[in-house]
């Protein structure tokens, strides 16, 4: 009478097995951790079936089968025996195959990315548009890099609005956060001046030039053939006697390294 005890909850979860199978995961490793202090394990989809075990806060079994309300997993507990835990007492989670990650790395690697071309003495041309504001904005930068770390770049802007047309002209240091692989985050500064063109009923400034400052950052991506894409996000600031003027400007472009 004890060993038909012991095999009774067993034939019951095949029996749940092989008659309420619900939705499987097509081959994907899922997995369980069970959230609350004791969950019951049961022999069926439904709390009406017969406990067959517990498992405690923490543990981790693979899941075979969800029901088909989505209410219940069944988890493999040991060889040849499985139950079913409800949905709501456990975290599920898949474990993503890293093979897969890299294949997609490296088909970016051999066909889109390149590594960094910039280096000591390298000279760059970008050219960017994108908005200062609500304004539209182009730009034309000149550049040398003296050092891996650092880029110097004189750079022309032109912003044209409903308020005027900006024109400016800065002198600016970028600071090379990377290489990460193909990119390159940086941090830049710079400083100019800027001539405000306003229209006839828009006096904000006087047509005159004006100090102007900036300060951001961007991020460079390197592909094949050299080319660099490149992303500018600057807070750019302008100073009169009487007044003062702000606005960001975020850019996008290519860059050409020589």
């Amino acid at each position: 009478m004890k060993i038909l005890r012991l095999l009774v909850p067993f034939l019951l979860v095949s029996i749940a097995g092989t008659e309420t199978r619900g939705r499987n995961f097509e081959g994907r490793d899922v997995y369980l951790q069970v959230m609350t202090q004791s969950v019951p394990v049961r022999s069926g989809p439904g709390g009406s079936y017969q406990e067959i075990g517990r498992v405690g806060m923490g543990q981790v079994y693979r899941a075979l089968d969800r029901s088909s309300d989505g209410a219940w997993y069944r988890v493999h507990l040991t060889r040849g025996v499985s139950g079913w835990v409800l949905s709501e007492l456990v975290w599920p989670y898949e474990i993503v195959d890293e093979s897969t990650l890299s294949e997609a790395g490296g088909w970016l690697d051999r066909y889109i990315l390149g590594s960094s071309k910039l280096s000591d003495g390298s000279f760059t041309l970008a050219m960017s548009a994108g908005a200062l504001g609500t304004d539209g904005l182009f730009a034309l930068r000149l550049g040398f890099q003296p050092s891996n770390y650092y880029l110097l770049e004189l750079s022309a802007a032109q912003a044209a609005g409903s308020i005027g047309s900006l024109l400016t002209y800065r002198a600016e240091l970028l600071i090379m956060l990377g290489p990460w692989r193909s990119l390159v985050p940086f941090a830049a500064v710079g400083a100019g001046g800027a001539t405000f063109l306003p229209h006839r009923h828009a006096q904000l400034f006087r047509s005159s030039t004006n100090p102007v400052v900036s300060a951001g950052g961007g991020l460079l991506i390197t592909l094949r053939k050299s080319v660099i894409l490149r992303v500018d996000i600057r807070r750019i600031m302008m100073f009169s006697s009487d007044k003062s003027w702000g606005a960001m400007s975020v850019l996008g472009g290519a860059m050409l390294v020589y």
